[in-house]
């Protein structure tokens, strides 16, 4: 069915409603913009968790809890080939190295290649290997895959890391004792065996171990407050040759333990001139993070707040790869998604600063596990990631314990873009709005709208989004001739991969212009649009808007005359009656709330429209970025930048009349309009960061200015929501159309 609607011109043709743009014929954004595909390459599978990882020698060596390795895309019990703790991987195919098959009595959790790749090493709970005494540390010949026969150090208990500089092998875990001799949870031995004299006395479990390229500095991180019995909260920097404590400012990223929070380093990773740490907190709001230190000086670099305890970091081709549960990644400016959006198990972040970077494939992690936590492991052999760790799948197909990432092109291509849904209400134009799409290993696509079945670019865009920050593009094309019939598509690529959408409905071009308020409205792009216009008794409130995000009804009654001739409204019955979207979204920073309001009687008001994070009940702090009424009739805007910023209109507006009431927010920039005139302004900061729902009718405004007015008895009609300010040549042509 084609689509006559009135056009509002944006201004700009060919405009971004969130995020940077170019317009005009960019060139192709980079594909792989990551350094690593996101598509998991083909690799065997483990029964249960890996815990260390190594590359060496054409092999990835996995250890860990598994007691047994199948072949990729084999359900678990099938095609299992028994390989207890330790097993071995072609590098290029991901195919068990069936000739290597060591037989240990016990767990594996370290696992370290020597500089030249003719050695691995493995530390664990471990006493024998092929029969013969190995304590919890073993070494085999990569060539061979034999038992090194004259490298046998004995550790009185669990060796949890290990690292490898030059011909020092330095380990940590929860052992007293090497060769019978004093060794508090830190030692070094030669590559022929010989224990050194390193011994620095730690008083808590170590964790991780690394050593700076340049072999100057031994960092270490566990479970520990004192090193040679000084202070040091979880993480220590250590003179490679007599085991002194350093001095290590940059430590002060770790916050020191308190009766809600313990944080501690789990993993570590030298690079260059860095070091890179990674922290797992137990508490809620807990330091889960990752930050790194200038080996030369150990003074802090930077730091990145993400809550969800990071258990591993790799530094691979100029990007820093993480292994965490993170669940929250805007907490105190780490520049990501919000709580509840999502659990991210693999991330990559910036090595200059820490922010997040444009990879985003996923796992999950076993909850029959014993740690439940999702990857645990990192290995490169310089162009690639292996993860280790006690997840299930991989990108959403069953893959357990082991996955292998290479920066093989393609890379993975961008999702489809949406069937767009062109309207045309003003002669000669045509207005287009449509949402970006997320590409797992690229941030930055380009996009070319395309008109006809000829398929004719006629704009282009480069844009970025993330899955949890998709911003919309926008365009009117004045082209065509009013009567003419066309149809637009847009495709999307990564400079390597190129998808289209599908071709929309023909739409005519409009001859003469409309005045329908629905048909104006859905011409400017809402993301959500609820007519409230159901016939009494029903439940669900459609979103005329295509993006399919209805609501449920609460509390209110259906039917009643509305602010739109033609169009019925929904009253609020009772005190908390509301009408609640079901799609969440991560805080807007682009917006426009919209709706009709009546309402009646002195002290009457309540919330109109707003934003929380709350789906079904009562939103903290009552949410925020609302239009509600006060007691006086006034209307608020309110936004939370931090503190409570609003706008207020004049009052006396409830007075038993419809009136249009439009909240704009852009990066800042709020403003509220009533009856399609500006009522106040103010640049304030950014709005609050946390998943919500947008929501029609009643949340909590007691704690705002002017709040808590009784909400019984509003009318609200016409709802409707834009990922973008509309302009105030826009809102008075909606109030115009009543």
């Amino acid at each position: 069915m084609t689509k006559r609607r009135l056009f509002t011109r944006l201004g700009i043709v060919g405009t971004l409603l969130a995020g940077a743009l170019v317009v005009g014929f960019a060139p192709p954004a980079q594909s792989i913009e990551a350094s690593l595909s996101a598509v998991s390459s083909s690799t065997w599978q483990t029964n249960a968790s890996v815990q260390g990882i190594a590359v060496a020698a054409g092999k990835a060596y996995a250890g860990g809890r598994f007691t047994s390795v199948r072949p990729p895309g084999a359900a678990a019990g099938t095609g299992e080939v028994g390989q207890a703790y330790l097993a071995a991987f072609d590098a290029s195919t991901g195919a068990l190295v069936s000739s290597f098959n060591p037989v240990l009595n016990g767990q594996v959790y370290a696992v370290a290649a020597s500089a030249d790749g003719s050695r691995i090493y493995v530390g664990g709970d471990f006493t024998t290997v092929n029969g013969q005494t190995r304590n919890r540390i073993a070494a085999f010949d990569t060539a061979t895959g034999a038992l090194v026969t004259n490298w046998k150090p004995s550790v009185s208990y669990r060796v949890k890391s290990i690292a490898v500089s030059g011909t020092t092998v330095y380990f940590g875990g929860s052992f007293g004792l090497v060769n019978n001799l004093t060794r508090n949870r830190l030692a070094a031995v030669t590559d022929t065996g010989t224990l050194l004299p390193w011994a620095p006395s730690v008083n808590g479990d170590v964790y991780a171990v690394d050593v700076a390229d340049d072999a100057s500095k031994v960092y270490a991180g566990g479970q520990f407050s004192t090193v040679n019995g000084t202070n040091q909260n979880t993480v220590t920097s250590l003179d490679p040759v007599s085991g002194a404590v350093l001095p290590f400012p940059g430590a002060s990223a770790v916050p020191p333990p308190n009766g809600s929070c313990t944080t501690r380093v789990k993993t570590i990773d030298a690079s260059g001139d860095t070091v890179y740490f990674g922290n797992g907190g137990d508490g809620g709001g807990c330091f889960d993070g990752t930050w790194a230190a200038d080996i030369a000086t150990n003074t802090l670099k930077w730091k990145n707040q993400c809550l969800g305890a990071t258990e591993a970091v790799k530094v691979v081709n100029g990007w820093l790869y993480k292994g965490s549960h993170a669940h929250d990644c805007a907490n105190q400016g780490a520049g990501g998604f919000p709580q509840g959006f999502d659990y991210r198990f693999l991330l990559s972040e910036k090595l200059t600063d820490g922010s997040l970077g444009p990879w985003f494939p996923n796992t999950d992690a076993d909850p029959n596990s014993a740690t439940n936590v999702g990857p645990l492991a990192f290995a490169t052999s310089g162009n690639d990631l292996w993860a280790g760790g006690d997840f299930l799948h991989v990108n959403g197909v069953a893959q357990q314990g082991l996955t292998h990432f290479t920066n093989a092109a393609p890379g993975a291509a961008p999702a489809k873009p949406a069937k767009l849904l062109p309207y045309s209400v003003q002669p000669g134009a045509v207005q287009i709005h449509f949402p970006t799409v997320v590409d797992n290993d690229d941030s930055t696509l380009t996009y070319r709208l395309l008109k006809g079945f000829s398929n004719t670019t006629i704009a282009t865009w480069t844009a970025k989004s993330t899955p949890w920050s998709q911003p919309w593009l926008s365009y009117t094309d004045t082209s065509s001739a009013p009567g003419e019939v066309t149809n637009y598509r847009v495709e999307v690529t990564d400079g390597s991969t190129t998808i289209r959408g599908n071709y929309s409905d023909p739409i005519t071009v409009a001859s003469t212009a409309s005045t329908a308020y629905d048909q104006i409205v859905e011409s400017d792009g809402p993301q959500a649009y609820w007519r409230l216009g159901e016939a009494a008794g029903t439940t669900t409130s459609v979103d005329s808007s295509g993006q399919s995000n209805n609501g449920t009804f609460t509390g209110v009654t259906l039917g009643g005359a509305g602010a739109i001739a033609g169009n019925t409204a929904m009253t609020t019955s009772s005190s908390t009656g509301r009408m609640a979207g079901e799609k969440a979204y991560s805080f807007p920073q682009q917006f426009t709330v919209e709706a009709w309001v009546k309402q009646s009687g002195v002290g009457r008001g309540g919330r109109i429209i707003g934003f929380g994070n709350s789906k079904t009940g009562n939103s903290g702090g009552g949410g925020d970025r609302m239009l509600y009424m006060r007691t006086n009739g006034s209307i608020v805007f309110g936004v939370n930048d931090g503190a409570q910023r609003t706008l207020t209109s004049p009052s006396g507006e409830n007075d038993g009349q419809w009136h249009h009431v439009v909240g704009t927010y852009d990066n800042g920039m709020m403003k509220l309009y009533v009856d399609g005139v500006l009522s106040g302004s103010a640049l304030v900061g950014s709005a609050s960061v946390y998943y919500g729902w947008w929501r029609v009718g009643y949340d909590l405004t007691n704690s705002w200015p002017g709040g808590g007015a009784t909400q019984t008895g509003m009318g609200l009609d016409e709802a409707a929501v834009y990922p973008y300010a509309l302009t105030p040549v826009q809102v008075q042509s909606h109030f115009a159309a009543k």
